[in-house]
């Protein structure tokens, strides 16, 4: 099937939790994990901190694993609060800050939700990208290249939360898949357009978002809003997501 594609007929699928990723593994797609609050900015943000790589691990017992390793920085959260031990949780915010810490530094991260997918897309896509709001434009410029390169399609995956539907992964797959169809790409089913600039009342409105306030994070919240903040585009490498 994607041998017969030309340069102008990638198609976007969307697909929900850690079952869309393994689906568009299967396809074969270039296959961009949406997991707006917060993997899919902490990874960017972290790689723009000059963490040399990020290596997404399934279990905390996993990460633990790292803790020795002086090359290593360990970050990760259950139920959003930082997992005791580690030094940072999954917060783009602690992570920006302590940019010194973690500059050539491997940064391992654990999440509930965000590295399940991301594992999930590893069998079988041509490439996995992280994507969200701070990094909308230049995940859909590279996402699109690369589908390109490969004459295969794009597969958008939003986390969700519990294989359901969250309202600022919704959002942030409608702001990078508006980016692809401006670049050519054609939607398996329709995405509709945003108002971009309600981009922080509707995150703050999100059930994730009440959660994450509760736990001292709405400068989280606020900072994964942020539309187009970073050019950076981690694509994964080897063991982890380095910068595409």
């Amino acid at each position: 099937m994607n041998a017969i594609h030309s340069e102008t007929s990638v198609r976007i699928w969307t697909e929900l939790g850690e079952a869309g990723a393994r689906r568009g593994a299967e396809r074969g797609d270039t296959v961009i994990v949406i997991d707006a609050l917060r993997a899919s900015t902490t990874i960017p943000t972290a790689l723009q901190a000059g963490a040399t790589q990020v290596v997404p691990v399934l279990t905390v017992e996993q990460a633990n694993a790292y803790l020795d390793d002086p090359t290593c920085v360990i970050a990760g959260e259950r139920g959003g609060s930082k997992v005791a031990g580690f030094d940072f949780g999954n917060s783009p915010t602690e992570i920006w800050t302590h940019r010194r810490q973690i500059a050539q530094k491997t940064l391992v991260l654990t999440t509930s939700n965000g590295t399940r997918c991301t594992n999930a897309a590893l069998a079988g896509s041509s490439a996995v990208l992280v994507g969200a709001l701070v990094n909308a434009s230049a995940v859909a410029k590279c996402g699109m290249s690369l589908a390109r390169e490969q004459a295969g399609d794009i597969t958008l995956v939003a986390a969700g939360l519990n294989e359901q539907p969250s309202d600022e992964d919704s959002f942030a797959l409608g702001a990078i898949g508006r980016r692809l169809i401006d670049l050519g790409a054609t939607p398996v089913t329709p995405i509709f357009r945003i108002k971009e600039a309600s981009s922080l009342q509707l995150f703050l409105a999100t059930q994730a978002a009440a959660h994450l306030i509760g736990l001292g994070y709405e400068q989280d919240v606020r900072f994964c809003a942020q539309i187009d903040l970073w050019n950076v585009v981690p694509i994964y490498q080897g063991v982890g997501f380095v910068k595409a």
